[in-house]
């Protein structure tokens, strides 16, 4: 391989040694791995036949060491261009995202920005590199998901934030908080966000149409329950004029009457602001007071009215005339649908909220019907208008709270309610 090297270089040596007076000339080929000639590595001497088989054995061995040096630094083109090609590919990639991405450092200054960022921020990549969020988009705020997970590596979404723009004007945003994690030791976080302000428009005005559309059936509700009554009173009136029996027609007048007074003041209690009051007070003794009330006509009907309390004391924020109201509600329903059984009130407390369940084991609500609970002027009972249970909802709302219902057919009700421990007033 050697002697075929040298004699393919055979014109070149010729040149050089007429140049320079070269009488004594050794000449080994460098390789590369892969076989392929990457050049020769020769010595020169004025003399005649003076290099010796140490000489070649020498030069060889150098020959070997520059392969060596040659594949060494050809991996360390190609790596540096497989990084460039990746970085590259990374930032191509991130620009294409229409999610803002930034990456902060353990000192919490931004490291990199992609183009989405920028341009729902409004800054410039000179502007957020090696600054701290706080000092630009959050606007001096120190204590959010993104300073958590700086602390703890732990992944971590918001909802329902605030961004500064460049310009000052603030926008709301959806972002998630990631850990950047190497072998075992937190190196910084990303944080990826996107701007939801046509999201926030898009729900208000579908809270709108909802609004409207509920505002359509109370209208359409209103003009079929007040008619009823009203049609009946007309008629009885017209009786009254050409009758003896006016006793009679009176008392059927006087229930249609407060029929009225009733979906009245039901609709007034719905629609009118809710005033807080909200103080202290023990929970138990509010469903006592509920169930001293109501238990004498569960007992009429061979119910059965029972309580299950962890202790004698359960304190909790609240308006005390509007929460009674709510479980009044649910066991005077639970009462007028069934024949008998028994309706269980149970109260738990959790470290930030209490549970209560009214749990009955009356005849229970199909799903068709169930779906339609809440809705006004929708009952399960024969006169009912619906508006009792979608107060007791309105209520819970105004309280933070919860409610919610489950049924089976032939097995019974349970409406669950939640209530956080404390209630802003």
């Amino acid at each position: 391989m050697i002697n075929d090297a040298l004699q393919h270089h055979d014109t070149c040596d010729m040149e050089i040694t007429q140049n320079f007076q070269i009488r004594s000339f050794l000449g080994v080929p460098i390789f590369r791995k892969n076989g392929e000639l990457f050049g020769n590595l020769c010595c020169f001497d004025k003399n005649i036949y003076s290099f010796t088989q140490e000489d070649l054995q020498l030069l060889q061995t150098m020959s070997t060491f520059f392969t060596y040096v040659v594949e060494l630094e050809q991996n360390k083109k190609q790596v540096e261009i497989d990084y460039s090609k990746l970085y590259k590919e990374k930032q191509l990639l991130l620009d294409s995202l229409s999610e803002g991405v930034f990456g902060l450092d353990l000192d919490g200054k931004v490291r990199y920005s992609n183009r989405s960022a920028l341009e729902i921020t409004g800054y410039s990549t000179h502007e957020l590199q090696n600054e701290s969020p706080s000092s630009t988009f959050l606007k001096g705020i120190n204590n959010t998901s993104i300073h958590l997970t700086l602390i703890d590596g732990l992944r971590r979404t918001q909802k329902d934030e605030t961004f500064h723009r460049s310009n000052g004007v603030y926008f709301p945003i959806e972002y998630t908080s990631v850990g950047i994690i190497e072998n075992d030791h937190i190196i910084g976080v990303v944080v990826t966000f996107r701007d939801i302000t046509e999201q926030k428009k898009a729900d208000e005005l579908m809270l709108k149409s909802e609004k409207l559309n509920l505002a359509g059936q109370l209208a359409a509700g209103i003009s079929h329950e007040i008619r009823n009554p009203l049609t009946a009173i007309k008629g009885f009136f017209q009786l009254i004029k050409s009758s003896t029996q006016k006793d009679e027609y009176f008392t059927i007048i006087d229930n249609e009457l407060e029929r009225i007074e009733e979906i009245s003041s039901e609709l007034l209690m719905l629609a009118k602001p809710q005033t807080k009051r909200h103080e202290k007070y023990n929970l138990y003794d509010i469903i006592n007071e509920v169930k001293l009330l109501l238990e004498t006509q569960a007992i009429m009907k061979s119910i059965l009215v029972r309580t299950e309390f962890e202790s004698s004391y359960l304190e909790v924020v609240c308006d005390k005339t509007k929460i009674k109201q709510v479980f009044i509600n649910l066991v005077k329903n639970a009462i007028e649908a069934m024949e008998k059984g028994n309706i269980t009130i149970k109260v738990s407390s959790c470290p930030n909220h209490i549970s209560i369940t009214v749990e009955d084991n009356g005849p229970g609500i199909s799903k068709e019907r169930l779906n339609r609970i809440g809705e006004p002027f929708y009952s399960t009972k024969e006169k009912g208008t619906g508006l009792g249970l979608l107060t007791s909802y309105k209520i819970i709302e105004n309280h933070n709270g919860t409610i919610s219902v489950d049924s089976v057919v032939g097995k019974g009700t349970t409406f669950l309610i939640t209530l956080p421990l404390e209630v802003e007033g």
